[in-house]
């Protein structure tokens, strides 16, 4: 009898492997997709937009996490790092995650540098060994535009008791890692802002020094969206690499690389880019970016730069 229990339990074991949600590869899923999908027990919706966007209308189901949830770490005088285990823990629990679920982030999609609101989201919960994630493509925006439904409603989630034990290093540098990386070839750090920041030509008041890192090449984050009228999306994984690379003048897709930008908001953008869209197997974000750099005696470089 026991023999039979044990083979019923494993089948069922099976079967339920079988049919759970499969989140893709790349951690991107189209609107057709999540449409799909929409009601399936363990999915899980994030939407990461501002509070009163969320409330208004939002794709059912989605519980709202807006971007500055996942930068609630402070470290002395430098804020905006990325939450703590505790932190993420209890707002998963809030979600009704549990270990089967497949958690899915979308932002607003109405800007070329939306997406990393969702990445940002899904890079905070992969610290932490939550890999089940992936971002929507378009975003709400897109959603919205293929006039997919949508409510006002709350949706009411049932609490998980989920624990987080994981810490996932490889995909975050500090300040002594980015000290390394200035000097040695073989390791490539690239900055996510835009050229004003990068010159050194900005007046953000929360950054001591303005300027850039030694040796970092210049790859805004908005570079690897496509505005398709209503809506951004994420541009082709060949366009993607053509960019990052620069023929010849960016990054190395080979070479380990390290991103930042101002508080680590667009690293992690350029960060899903690098890991996901294109591929590469060793990337890390400099968590506390700028903000933590310039208030250091490291140096920094201003102006364009001479290669």
């Amino acid at each position: 009898m026991k023999s039979i229990i044990r083979k019923i339990m494993i089948v069922l074991a099976f079967s339920t492997a079988l049919f759970a949600l499969q989140i893709p590869q790349n951690h991107i899923v189209s609107t057709n997709w999540l449409q799909k999908n929409l009601g399936s027990k363990n999915l899980v919706i994030i939407d990461t937009r501002k509070p009163e966007a969320y409330k208004k209308s939002h794709i059912k189901g989605a519980i709202n996490y807006p971007k500055k949830s996942f930068f609630k770490g402070k470290l002395g005088n430098i804020p905006k790092l990325p939450s703590t285990l505790e932190q993420v823990q209890k707002m998963l629990q809030d979600a009704g995650v549990s270990e089967d679920s497949a958690i899915i982030f979308y932002s607003a999609g109405e800007k070329n540098k939306d997406f990393a609101d969702a990445a940002s989201g899904i890079w905070n919960l992969w610290l932490y060994g939550i890999q089940k994630s992936a971002l929507l493509n378009g975003g709400y925006a897109k959603w919205s535009f293929e006039k997919r439904d949508v409510t006002s409603k709350l949706p009411k989630i049932a609490k998980s008791d989920i624990e987080l034990d994981r810490y996932d290093g490889s995909i975050i540098a500090s300040l002594s890692d980015i000290n390394e990386a200035i000097y040695d070839e073989d390791k490539q750090i690239t900055d996510a802002r835009v050229s004003k920041f990068y010159t050194g030509s900005d007046k953000r008041k929360d950054l001591a020094r303005h300027g850039r890192i030694p040796t970092a090449k210049l790859t805004p984050v908005i570079r690897y969206t496509k505005n398709m009228g209503k809506y951004f999306e994420l541009i082709s994984p060949k366009e993607a690499k053509k960019t990052l690379h620069n023929s010849g003048y960016g990054v190395e897709l080979d070479k380990p690389l390290i991103t930042y930008c101002n508080t680590g908001h667009k690293a992690r953008g350029l960060w899903f880019v690098s890991r996901f869209l294109i591929g590469m197997k060793n990337v890390q974000v400099f968590d506390g970016s700028m903000v933590e750099y310039s208030r250091t005696n490291l140096p920094m470089e201003t102006g364009e730069p001479m290669e």
